[in-house]
This record gives structure tokens, C-alpha cells and sequence, in this order.
């Protein structure tokens, strides 16, 4: 079973109104079907080569579970799942999967009234995304994710074979510069002072004279928040960390399928819209990563938590080998992520 199709809502086309023959009616629902459009918040997923089918249905039943425990969003089928004693063989794994993810596609609906998750199928070997909605949260969702998979791991429960790294992604818009810096305002602006970098780049600072925003690591140095009460942030989602000391931070992006925006105009175009005054590049040990993702024409960015590296980078693979390794059990099948 496919299922990637019928599930995800026909979208705005580009058409322009014009009749269309049923064939391309029908191409041109695929072809929406398999594309990400700016605007549309969600995870990425990076899994085995040539089980994307499967990894999508493990992701369908992860999600599924994870959204019940953090949201209450009720599934039908919890009622037919069993308990998973990690010794089934693959015919029955698969049945089981199988299983609920049938009853899981009939009752999609989340409390929005409105699908709350809708994968797509890109046409990239070992990539997956899947589109959220409200009240999903991705970077908090995929962050309980990876903390209960390092709880799991540790009593011998592999939920997941085939998905490797999940990737929130809060913010999407065009990938141009512009784009890029429209995304990294509305990503940023919660976390950081945007008010641009303040310090010109001197010889001899930081590592060999070198700008650390291009990779250098440089020593995180606490400092004290001096501004005013008036001059905090009045943004209620930003007003818990703009009150605190400057966050240290490192940039990570990622970028496939596309050649017009580099690597280093990704990190110059958003290191630069930080207050480097309040604000230190830490690459060793951040208090928050910024996560940024270009595919083909949109980009988008997260900010997450600074145990980004500690938990793995997100990657559900290594998550669970820690877990074999600390009960001495035996390897299991790993399959290395392809984050080109």
C-alpha cells in the first residue's frame, strides 16, 4: 500500500483556470502531491535507501502515538494494538504495521478538524517530509520523539528500522535571499536580538584572525542582559528567552537539490541579522542550533535546543544503538542516514 496516495489535499494548482484532460488532472495531483511549497511548516526525514514506503509507515504510527501523548489526540485503532515484545519476526512486524496503519489513515482528523500530518514523497532517494499542523509543534515534537527513543533504547524497544533523522522545520518560505531572510526574521526573532551585527571583524579576533560565523569555534562568554525592561521584547513566544542573557548559537544548514543559495551565504545572510554585541557564535557547545534546510525552491529554519549534537543530531539510529550499547545487546540493523 502506497501511502503517499489520496492522502494529502489537492492544493492550489497552476493551471490558471484552464480545462484539463483527466490524465492531466491526474499528473498534475501527483505532482502536487510530491511538493513542498513555502509556507508549509513540517519534518523532514532522511531513512534506509529504497524504504522510504516503509519508513513512511513507521513514521505514520510514531507520529500518531507521539501526538496522542503530547497533544491527546485520540486514534482508533489504539484499542487492536498490542504489546510489541521486540522478537516478532518481519512478516509479522510488517502486518502489524500494516494494521494500524489502516485504521490510522480513517481516522486522520485531529482536533483542528484538519489533517494533522501529510507526508510527501520527494524525488529524492532516502527523503521523506511530512507537512503538520496546529497544534503539532515540530521542533517540540520531534525533540519528545528523540528523548523517548533514548529512553526506549535503554530497555531493548525499537520502534522505528528505517527512519534515521527527523528534522523540524517552523518556518519555510522561498529559497532566494530574500526568502532566506524573511524565514530567518520570523524563525529568529523569538530567540535573538535582530537588531544586526554590531562589531566588525578585526584582525587577530577569534580563531586566526578568521570571522567565526564561517566555522571557526570561538570561547562562549557569558554575559549579562543590561537591557531595559522596556526594551524586551513584547512577543509573548520570545518573551521567556529575550528576558535571559544572550544565547550562544551555531548555524547548521543543510541544502539539497539546489545550487542558488551556497552554504556560505546562508550563514552570512542570518549570523548577520544577530546582535553580536549580545549574541556569541559557539559551535562547540550552543545554547541553540539553527537549523536550516534548503530543497529545491523553499527553504526553511528552526531553532532548536543546544543538546542538539548530545541527542544525536535527531537521528533515531544512533538514539537506539546508544541503547544497545549501554545493555550490551546486540547491534541492531542500523542504516546510515543520506544527509547530503
Amino acid at each position: 500500500m502506497n501511502i503517499f496516495a489520496n492522502n494529502s489535499p489537492i492544493q492550489s494548482g497552476g493551471n490558471g483556470g484552464k480545462w484539463q484532460t483527466p490524465h492531466q488532472q491526474a499528473k498534475a495531483v501527483k505532482h502536487q502531491e510530491a511538493s513542498l511549497q513555502p509556507g508549509e511548516p513540517g519534518i523532514w526525514i532522511t531513512c534506509a535507501r529504497h524504504q522510504e514506503n516503509r519508513a513512511a509507515r513507521e513514521v505514520a504510527i510514531l507520529f500518531a502515538e507521539t501526538a496522542e501523548k503530547m497533544y491527546g489526540i485520540k486514534n482508533i485503532h489504539d484499542a487492536e494494538k498490542g504489546e510489541d515484545d521486540g522478537n516478532e519476526d518481519e512478516d509479522d512486524i510488517e502486518a502489524a504495521i500494516q494494521k494500524e496503519l489502516e485504521a490510522l489513515n480513517s481516522n486522520r482528523k485531529g482536533t483542528d478538524g484538519g489533517h494533522n500530518f501529510t507526508p510527501l514523497k520527494m524525488n529524492v532517494d532516502c527523503l521523506l517530509f511530512v507537512k503538520t499542523k496546529a497544534p503539532i509543534e515540530p521542533t517540540a515534537f520531534v525533540r519528545r520523539i528523540c528523548e523517548d527513543a533514548k529512553s526506549s533504547a535503554e530497555s531493548g524497544q525499537m520502534k522505528c528500522r528505517y527512519v534515521n533523522r527527523l528534522t523540524p522545520v517552523t518556518v519555510t518560505g522561498k529559497a532566494t535571499e530574500q526568502g532566506l531572510a524573511d524565514v530567518a526574521r520570523e524563525a529568529l526573532e523569538p530567540f535573538f536580538d535582530l537588531s544586526g551585527k554590531r562589531k566588525p571583524a578585526v584582525e587577530g579576533e577569534g580563531d586566526n584572525g578568521k570571522d567565526p560565523r564561517a566555522g571557526e569555534t570561538t570561547e562562549a562568554k557569558a554575559e549579562e542582559d543590561e537591557k531595559p525592561e522596556t526594551e524586551k521584547s513584547e512577543n509573548d513566544n520570545g518573551a521567556h528567552t529575550k528576558e535571559n542573557k544572550g544565547f550562544t548559537f551555531a548555524i547548521r544548514p543543510s541544502i539539497r537539490n539546489h545550487s542558488r543559495l551556497k552554504r556560505d551565504v546562508v550563514i552570512d545572510t542570518i549570523a548577520g541579522m544577530i546582535n553580536d554585541d549580545r549574541h556569541k557564535v559557539n559551535l562547540s557547545s550552543p545554547d541553540k542550533v539553527i537549523l536550516v534546510d534548503v530543497y529545491q525552491t523553499v527553504c526553511g529554519i528552526s531553532v532548536v535546543d543546544g543538546d542538539w549534537d548530545e541527542l544525536k543530531r535527531y537521528n533515531l539510529t544512533e538514539l537506539y544503538g546508544l541503547g544497545n550499547l549501554k545493555s550490551g545487546g546486540a547491534k541492531g540493523r542500523e542504516s546510515k542516514a543520506e544527509d547530503a
